[in-house]
């Protein structure tokens, strides 16, 4: 079974959206070992371009110390391409083969350094949309869920 670390900046405090995360969490963990951590947003008090690279460095430190290094990390990030359930698919069955621990990280608010982002394993999207943070890790979770129901023939996922 495949050991998936989802790894979040800020809590999920938007009501409803706890226990949809949970519902999806619950779910997927008859398929992947998954684990949830949620990480404490570094406060942003300089908007400027040099403020947002302190930000994304000190998150990314924090990231890394969560992140084992033997897995493989993915970030979800604007600058990762959309693709369909069945690409989706493609990649967890990619994952399972692999046999390595994978991390899927959601950035805090500043997103995501240029290093992290370089040394990431990919870049994933949900779509061309913005989403908040609490909403994209819901997504992400159902996503994820539907991927690996797709891998086993459940009937979650129907094309067409």
């Amino acid at each position: 079974m495949l050991s998936l670390k989802l790894l979040a900046f800020g809590k999920l405090r938007t009501p409803g959206l706890r226990e949809a995360a949970d519902h999806y969490s619950k779910m997927l963990g008859a398929w992947a070992r998954l684990e949830e951590l949620e990480l404490k947003p570094e406060p942003v008090v300089d908007r400027s371009a040099s403020g947002r690279s302190r930000v994304q460095a000190r998150e990314a430190e924090r990231l890394l110390e969560k992140f084992p290094p033997s897995a493989k990390l993915y970030l979800l990030d604007e600058a990762g391409k959309a693709e369909p359930t069945s690409r989706w698919a493609e990649r967890v069955r990619d994952w399972e083969r692999a046999g390595q621990p994978v991390c899927v990280a959601v950035g805090g608010s500043q997103g995501f350094s240029a290093e992290l982002r370089t040394r990431a394993s990919g870049l994933l999207a949900l779509g061309p949309q913005t989403l908040s943070h609490e909403l994209a890790r819901v997504v992400l979770l159902e996503q994820l869920y539907r991927a690996w129901s797709v891998t086993r023939g459940h009937p979650y996922h129907v094309e067409g």
